[in-house]
């Protein structure tokens, strides 16, 4: 992992775990990924990742199949919206803009800024999703707005000012404690059958352990279930740690885990790679089924391949 290329990405507030993740040099024919679609017995879904390189995995073992050149953007989640691939900017100058995705290239084409009250959400937009066709964000307080696609403008959803019962991560991410502990935490959002379905953690862990250990556990990870309508979340489940990023296919569900291998200090972040899980919605078990390879590190969002 250490002679691999280090990423690093910089956000603002509560974000995903900063890493310096592994993005290898590949060049492969997206032709080989659909022979090999029609001998797995699960499907393929697409997905985005930290090295900001879109692709897709297979669910049946794990292989990651890159498309195109790394976007422009660090993204978080994917929908799909009339035919189209969208995505949420979360990084880079497009932060907080919704952005659409060739699937057959990767090429990043970005559409418009998500504004509140008149102002961009910019690094508070956190997650995207999709139910009964209205798209939603989340924001670093795991407040909940819904989305006009037409013009970006966000409302806030319910009677109580967006606010979803998920608490907003009591530290500020990707910074040290005094005791030297480093801050994270998680999110994963996906709209299934009518619902918002999401899971949440926060956490620090001590760099000085290899791989890091949690050091301290601030919020431990469930699963929320939440109402597009109200914006109310409903506990669910108690879950795994570390949950980038969830989807479900032809009913089932999975998760990508992002597993920690070391500690850069030059950079001052972790390192790690990608593991991919069945998730059980009603008690929050998952089944490890795959590491994810070739590594991109961290998936952050992921839909199904039509």
């Amino acid at each position: 992992m250490k002679s691999k290329i280090l990423w690093l990405v910089q956000r603002a507030g509560c974000g995903r775990p900063v890493a310096a993740f592994v993005r290898l040099s590949m060049v492969v024919i997206f032709v080989c990924s659909l022979l090999a679609a029609s001998a797995s017995a699960e499907p393929f879904v697409y997905v985005v990742t930290l090295s900001q390189q879109f692709g897709t995995i297979d669910l049946a073992t794990g292989q990651f199949t890159p498309i195109g050149s790394p976007t422009p953007d660090g993204m978080s989640n994917l929908v799909w919206w009339n035919g189209s691939l969208l995505s949420l900017a979360t990084t880079g100058a497009n932060a907080g803009y919704l952005v659409k995705i060739n699937p057959a290239t990767g090429e990043e084409t970005v559409l418009r800024a998500i504004t509140y009250n008149g102002q961009p959400l910019g690094f508070n937009a956190f997650d995207l999703a999709k139910v009964r066709g209205d798209l939603y964000v989340t924001d670093f307080s795991n407040n909940l707005y819904s989305v006009n696609f037409a013009t970006g403008v966000a409302r806030l959803v319910g009677r109580n000012g967006g606010t979803t019962g998920l608490r907003p991560d009591p530290n500020v991410p990707f910074t040290f404690n005094n005791d030297g502990a480093f801050n994270l935490c998680d999110e994963g959002l996906y709209g299934f059958e009518g619902k918002l379905y999401a899971t949440f953690d926060s956490y620090a862990i001590d760099p000085t352990q290899t791989p890091p250990t949690r050091a301290h556990e601030y919020m431990s990870p469930y699963v929320w279930q939440i109402d597009p309508r109200t914006g109310a979340a409903t506990f669910v489940a108690n879950t795994d740690w570390q949950l980038s990023a969830i989807v479900g296919v032809d009913g089932k569900f999975y998760a990508f885990e992002a597993v920690f291998d070391g500690f850069d200090f030059d950079h001052g972040v972790p390192i790690g790679h990608a593991e991919l899980a069945t998730l059980n919605l009603r008690t929050g078990k998952t089944s490890k089924v795959a590491d994810i390879v070739p590594n991109p590190g961290p998936i952050f969002g992921a839909v199904p391949v039509r």
